[in-house]
Formats: structure tokens, sequence, C-alpha cells
């Protein structure tokens, strides 16, 4: 038999809490002393264990207190459904980070708050996500718009970071001859960046790019405005005219 306080130092559950417990009846002590000291036998340790580890997974104590006694298929559908919430919610995290990246990367970018083009992005995230995912419907087959998630998924900070810096120096010179060294120097840091994602899959990497000049602007694709697409389409294309060239 434990006193309170030796299930406290055995389990690492504070008194207060094992009080707390004993209150909502959700762990009540086996027997007591002559005095009235709480005394909790094995049976009530397995029981705790059973608190602890449920609510590691997530269950609320209402949800704990009204499962513990169900049968194990009770508890297969309890546990498939906190399985499936717990999904959920980690597809809304993944989501509020891609959306607070997008805000950092605008921010990068514009070297300014653009409250209207922040509040475009969160929306995209919140209510318009899947208006990517019906855009590479009519441009992807199957397996390539799983490899086109993928390969956005596996994009880190540096990248991300890199784009900026690459298109920052872009927005600087669209107003120059596409033809110069500044902007050749640009040209083959866009396409190196570009074989980086890509490797050697020139037919994905040419259905994004129609992907991209098709709906340049829209703020699923931000920063690729129109200017800059037209503007590095050109810079590029002189790149290889000068490649074959050589």
């Amino acid at each position: 038999m434990y006193s309170i306080g030796q299930l406290s130092k055995k389990t690492g559950v504070t008194v207060r809490t094992l009080d707390y417990y004993d209150e909502i009846k959700l762990l009540k002590p086996s027997s007591a002393t002559e005095g009235g000291h709480r005394l909790y036998n094995e049976g009530d340790v397995l029981r705790l264990q059973q608190i602890l580890a449920l609510k590691y997974m997530g269950f609320s104590l209402e949800q704990i207190k009204r499962n513990l006694n169900e049968s194990v298929a009770t508890w297969e559908q309890s546990l498939e459904q906190q399985l499936s919430m717990i999904r959920e919610q980690q597809k809304e995290l993944q989501e509020l980070e891609q959306a607070l990246s997008g805000v950092l990367y605008s921010i990068q970018l514009e070297e300014e708050i653009k409250w209207p083009l922040i509040f475009d992005i969160i929306r995209l995230f919140q209510r318009d996500k899947d208006v990517v995912n019906h855009l590479y419907e009519k441009y992807f087959n199957e397996e390539e718009q799983k490899k086109i998630m993928s390969l956005q998924t596996e994009r880190n900070k540096d990248d991300v970071q890199e784009w900026a810096r690459i298109i920052h120096d872009v927005r600087a010179v669209l107003n120059e001859n596409p033809e110069s060294e500044k902007v050749q120097q640009l040209a083959e840091q866009w396409m190196k960046k570009v074989h980086d994602m890509f490797d050697d899959d020139h037919v994905l990497k040419g259905k994004m790019w129609d992907v991209i000049k098709d709906h340049s602007g829209s703020v699923a694709f931000y920063p690729m405005d129109e200017e800059i697409v037209q503007f590095m389409e050109r810079a590029i294309h002189i790149m290889y005219e000068r490649k074959e060239e050589e």
C-alpha cells in the first residue's frame, strides 16, 4: 500500500493533482488508515498509469473518467477517433506553419509589412488552400502532383531565404537589359535553384513553369508576379542561347 506522498514520489504526480483526481472521483484510494490517511494499492497505481498514458494521448479527464472501464472494442474506437483528431490538428498546425512562413517570406522580400498582402496570404491558407491543388490537377497527373507536394514540403528555411534573395535582386534589375552581365548572373542563380529542386525532371520543371506563367500575380504563387516571370523568361532564354553558341 502507498500513502499519497509515496504514490506521488513513485509516479511523479503531485499530491495536489492526486487530491484533485480524488475530488472528481477519477482516482479514489482503495482504503485509508485509522487516522483517515488515504492508501493506494497496486490496482490504484495501474489506474493512475492508465490515466497518465491517456492524458499523454490527448484525452481529456472527462473522457478518461467516462471510458476507463469500457471494453477493448470501445477503446479501440476511442483511440481511432483521437488519432483522427490529432491528425487534423497536425494538419492545421502545418498549414499555420506554412502561413507564418509565407508572411515572414513576404516581409523579407518586401522589406516592409504590407498588411493587405499578409491578409491575402493568411486567407489563402484559411479558406482557399485547395485553390492551388485544383490548379495542379489541370497541369499534373496524380503522381506528378504528389511529387510537387513532396518538393514543397521538403523546402527548408534556407531554400525560402535563398529564393527571397534572388527574387529581391531580380526586382532591383527589372529596368535593366536582360542581356546584361548582372541579369545573366541572376538567371544562372535562378536556374541553379530550379535544378536543385527538380534535378533532371525537365517535364515536371516545364509544367511547373507553365503553372506559374499562367497564374503569375496570384497570391498562391507569390511573389512570382507577371513582370518578374516575363523578365526572367527572357533572361533565361538569352542565357541558353549563349550556351548553345559556345
